[in-house]
């Protein structure tokens, strides 16, 4: 498959994917978690960013699977000066239980 250059949404989606990636051992964010980190208004146009960057072959996804999200490209994350990705939302965010 051809890999076509993102636009610059799409490298912010890209950059939001890996730093979740990276921050939350490999599991990537779903649609809702996508939408907010990206201060869009739904999930539906988490859902189109991510079927662009498809189709420009940057990523895969598996069909009628949550969170399957695998990207094909090398991407720079910022990092805070403790490492920590400044891309991903944190779980406590989220609303998700404290482990």
């Amino acid at each position: 498959m051809t890999q076509f250059p993102p636009t610059p949404r799409g490298l912010q989606m890209l950059r939001y994917v890996a730093g979740y990636q990276r921050a939350h051992g490999g599991v990537s964010p779903s649609l809702d978690e996508c939408a907010a980190g990206l201060g869009l208004n739904g999930k539906s146009g988490a859902s189109r960013m991510l079927a662009l960057l498809e189709d420009r072959g940057l990523i895969r996804r598996l069909p009628n699977r949550a969170r399957a999200i695998e990207l094909l490209v090398d991407v720079s994350i910022p990092t805070a000066p403790d490492d920590a990705p400044l891309h991903a939302v944190p779980l406590a965010a989220i609303g998700a239980p404290s482990i």
